[in-house]
């Protein structure tokens, strides 16, 4: 997958906006994604927002249990993989825009992230 060269400066506001609708687009698809398939339990995000980054966090239906799924710049609209329950990977793996305008790219285990 070929990676696009940064938008220009996106903004808190704007980047905070872009990660709300990726998340409310993920968790809507994960879950009619598991009804249809009758499982019962399926993928939630949530967001936490940092002095630096917007810390996406990932759980069960069934489960209180959280992982890191991935850190956003807050001003860049960068997306990282993470490297800890704390801090990003190095690297840039994808941009919020791109990854709200395809959403599609996205898996519930964040296989995305890897750098191939």
């Amino acid at each position: 997958m070929e990676m696009v060269e940064s938008p220009a400066y996106l903004g808190s506001d704007k980047t905070m906006f872009m990660t709300e609708a990726l998340i409310e687009q993920l968790n809507n698809r994960w879950k009619v994604d598991s009804i249809e398939s009758g499982h019962s339990s399926y993928y939630i995000l949530t967001q936490e927002v940092g002095r630096k980054y917007i810390k996406v966090m990932q759980h069960t239906s069934t489960s209180s249990g959280r992982s890191v799924y991935m850190f956003i710049d807050k001003k860049s609209g960068a997306v990282y993989k993470s490297a800890s329950w704390k801090t990003p990977a190095k690297g840039i793996r994808f941009w919020i825009d791109q990854l709200a305008n395809q959403p599609d790219i996205c898996d519930p285990y964040g296989g995305f992230l890897y750098v191939r």
